[in-house]
């Protein structure tokens, strides 16, 4: 059984993120893609046609026709992209709830059954019975860190051409994610407020920050290269495509609209791969908030005085 409760530091903090991974990593994906699965095809199917929309649009107004055609263009599709990014929003913020929160209750339910003897039904049962405040959370979060957030990222980008800026905002990211995912999990396992949860993740990040946050960070960096490593491909033959059409055809549009496919192919693969790794950045997290739970409360001696007791 893997051990949730543990006093980490930097290293542990990043090999028990993937050993978590190692040792119960196929029965939490199984959980997860059948929970997420269809709901994130749906999610990935919307924004293929809405990025397709986009880059048919772009493609008209490049390829050198006339403007009155491109108006055209623009005024019928404008309705349909307007409904369609509507209800990619909403379905974005559904996705980001269950995605958030599955990892939550996959490790909660971890520590009761004490292992991964438990099935997607339960997971299903607990996320269902937590709905209101998944709700709760996510809404509330649109009013309160939003705010915060744009205020502190803007200073931050005017702090950059001082060069203070520029170290303050790599880990103005890792920091704000932490912040949010502690509060999450303490909102989520405990029958505590919004502003009362925000306050205890906030403290539990703070207590350990460079071990917590600068492990966040290397899986952060760790994410974002393995992204980039897969979508440069489509990237890059998209690109090949177009000049090479252009070079052949100077007239013709069959480069641009080959890249433009590709191009939808390169965002639906980074926001698929964006929801699957973010397990990783969300799993760090729970264990920095198991690890100091076991800190603040001395579980696992708990548990040992309890077991000698029972023999």
């Amino acid at each position: 059984m893997f051990q949730l409760f543990k006093n980490r530091d930097f290293g542990d903090y990043i090999s028990d993120t993937f050993g978590f991974f190692r040792q119960t990593g196929k029965h939490f994906m199984k959980i997860y893609f059948t929970i997420n699965g269809i709901p994130l095809m749906i999610m990935l199917v919307l924004s293929y046609f809405l990025f397709k929309v986009y880059f048919d649009i772009l493609k008209t107004g490049m390829s050198g026709q006339d403007i009155s055609g491109f108006e055209n263009s623009m005024s019928d599709s404008f309705p349909f992209i307007v409904v369609l990014a509507i209800f990619f929003f909403l379905f974005l913020i559904f996705m980001s709830m269950l995605n958030y929160t599955v990892p939550v209750i996959y490790l909660d339910l971890y520590d009761k059954k004490k292992g991964n003897n438990f099935s997607v039904g339960e997971v299903v049962s607990v996320l269902k019975s937590n709905f209101g405040k998944m709700l709760i959370f996510f809404i509330a979060s649109l009013f309160v860190i939003t705010p915060i957030l744009i205020i502190v990222f803007i200073l931050l980008f005017l702090l950059v051409f001082i060069i203070i800026g520029i170290p303050l905002l790599l880990f103005a990211i890792p920091t704000a994610f932490s912040w949010i995912a502690l509060s999450y999990y303490e909102y989520i396992n405990f029958d505590k407020g919004y502003f009362e949860a925000l306050s205890d993740g906030f403290s539990k990040m703070k207590s350990q920050y460079f071990p917590i946050v600068g492990s966040l960070m290397l899986i952060y960096i760790i994410i974002q290269v393995t992204m980039t490593v897969f979508t440069m491909i489509p990237y890059a033959i998209g690109m090949i495509s177009m000049f090479t059409s252009l070079e052949q055809n100077p007239g013709s549009t069959d480069g641009l609209a080959t890249f433009g496919i590709m191009m939808s192919i390169v965002m639906v693969i980074t926001i698929l791969m964006s929801y699957i790794l973010n397990n990783l950045m969300l799993i760090n997290q729970g264990l920095a908030h198991y690890s100091r739970r076991e800190n603040d409360e001395n579980i696992m001696a708990q548990d040992s005085i309890d077991l000698i007791g029972r023999e």
